[in-house]
């Protein structure tokens, strides 16, 4: 998946850095400051420069009318930047689709038809990009522009200039989130090709928003006036309209976003630099060996462990959730009877055990190995020892506690399939069935993501 890339300033000595949009924390490749840019509740702005120079406006506007055949003399009137608001809107999506069968069997002779339902399950990452302002003359309605082509840059009080106008921002975090929504449904709608969606889950979901430059030229053509609408980096026209515009404030920003304001990354006990990360919601202080997740925009310490599972030189982060239907159905034992096909479920030393849900917290190109790995857990339900501390840590904890029961909801859904009788009244998931998450790391074998270089930090003394 392509990632947009934006530039900044460091606020340390002031030398221009870059990083991907949605980075959470870095470090200055010159004065070796570490700093946490975001959250992962906060919504960041990032913005385009438009600036085109007069001789860029004519001829972007001449080349349109030459390649429709109208008339290319035109006397300007005015023109006007303006900066549009977009929400991207990234997250994992996790469906699962049921498709049913018609087939015969031929019993005494005669065919006999039977229906037999195939499962589908979809994971894939999203990318999708909303209008956050409802004003549609300018005839853009996404961002114009692949994510590799032109860095952004990150937004400040004074960071687009007298000549630029922002449009106001209409759409607040949830309308953007529900518009993102609805738009992968409909697109899902598209694969879905005869099959029903049981369950769609969004997991690990990230707003920001981006001011995209577009310019309002208004000119004078046979006796009339006329306004363009031209990208203000691709040097298109997008839209053209009769009269000339004047936008007009609408109201007050709804975004609840955030300039930039780096703050610095570092222990709450001891004051030592966190190590950094593009996504990681958790980090381990390699001085005094606590763990801290991000909690809004303070540090929360949290206890976690590590365990041995298969053999393995890395230890991955998994959210561990208890789960049980009501008080008869808790240990490992009480789930071998419904989950009769799950063998290593039965093995007596484990009879007694909690039964857990575990959830990746990490993330890899592949999401549907991810989803096996998982699934794999929860069937086995293994036994797990402690780990020694010459095991290295894996990889970044990206997804949330919160996030982790959204998830295991749509994994209980995906046991359920494997057995009809589980699809019957009173196993469906409520939330009184999941405990509170715990993070632990497992030494589990992850296809495909092995090869990385293993982290600097070990979990010694966690």
């Amino acid at each position: 998946m392509a990632e947009f890339k934006a530039k900044f300033n460091c606020p340390g000595c002031g030398s221009p850095l870059e990083m991907l949009e949605g980075t959470i924390s870095l470090r200055c490749t010159f004065c070796n400051l570490v700093m946490r840019i975001g959250s992962p509740d906060r919504i960041l702005k990032y913005y385009y420069p438009g600036a085109l120079d007069d001789f860029a406006l004519k001829f972007s506007l001449e080349h349109h009318f030459k390649e429709s055949g109208g008339n290319k003399d035109f006397r300007e009137k005015g023109r006007r930047l303006y900066h549009l608001p977009f929400y991207r809107f990234r997250g994992m999506a996790y469906s699962l689709l049921s498709e049913r069968k018609l087939e015969c069997e031929v019993e005494g002779g005669e065919p006999i038809p039977i229906s037999q339902t195939t499962f589908h399950q979809k994971s894939r990452h999203i990318d999708l990009t909303i209008p956050a302002f409802d004003d549609s003359t300018f005839g853009l309605d996404s961002l114009g522009v692949r994510p590799a082509v032109v860095p952004l840059s990150l937004f400040d009080e004074n960071a687009m200039g007298r000549d630029s106008t922002p449009l106001t921002i209409t759409a607040s975090p949830g309308e953007a989130r529900r518009k993102s929504l609805g738009l992968f449904a409909f697109n899902l709608g598209f694969a879905l090709d005869g099959k029903e969606c049981l369950i769609s889950e969004i997991v690990g979901a990230k707003l920001s928003l981006i001011f995209y430059p577009v310019w309002a030229y208004c000119f004078e053509m046979d006796g009339s006036e006329k306004t363009a609408f031209l990208d203000g980096l691709s040097k298109r026209v997008i839209n053209i309209v009769d009269g000339g515009y004047e936008y007009s404030e609408q109201g007050r920003d709804l975004s609840q976003s955030s300039s930039f304001s780096p703050v610095p990354h570092r222990c709450p006990n001891c004051g030592s630099d966190f190590p950094v990360s593009e996504s990681a919601q958790v980090y381990r202080c390699s001085n005094c060996s606590r763990f801290y997740i991000i909690h809004g925009d303070e540090y929360r310490q949290i206890q976690t462990a590590g365990y041995v599972f298969e053999p393995s030189s890395r230890l991955y982060p998994f959210w561990r959730i208890p789960f049980g239907i009501g008080d008869e159905m808790t240990t490992v034992s009480q789930f071998s009877r419904i989950l009769t096909g799950e063998i290593p479920l039965i093995a007596k030393n484990k009879a007694a055990q909690q039964f857990y849900l575990y959830v990746p917290a990490f993330i890899i190109p592949n999401l549907e190995s991810l989803t096996t790995v998982g699934l794999r857990l929860c069937r086995t339900q293994p036994i797990l020892s402690l780990g020694n501390a010459e095991i290295r840590l894996g990889g970044d904890v990206v997804l949330s506690d919160n996030d982790a029961l959204v998830l295991a909801k749509f994994y209980w859904f995906l046991i359920r399939c494997r057995y009809r009788h589980l699809l019957e009244d009173g196993y469906e998931l409520r939330p009184e069935m999941l405990g509170k998450p715990e993070l632990v790391w497992l030494t589990v074998s992850i296809p495909g993501a092995d090869k990385r270089p293993i982290a600097d930090s070990s979990l010694a003394n966690a």
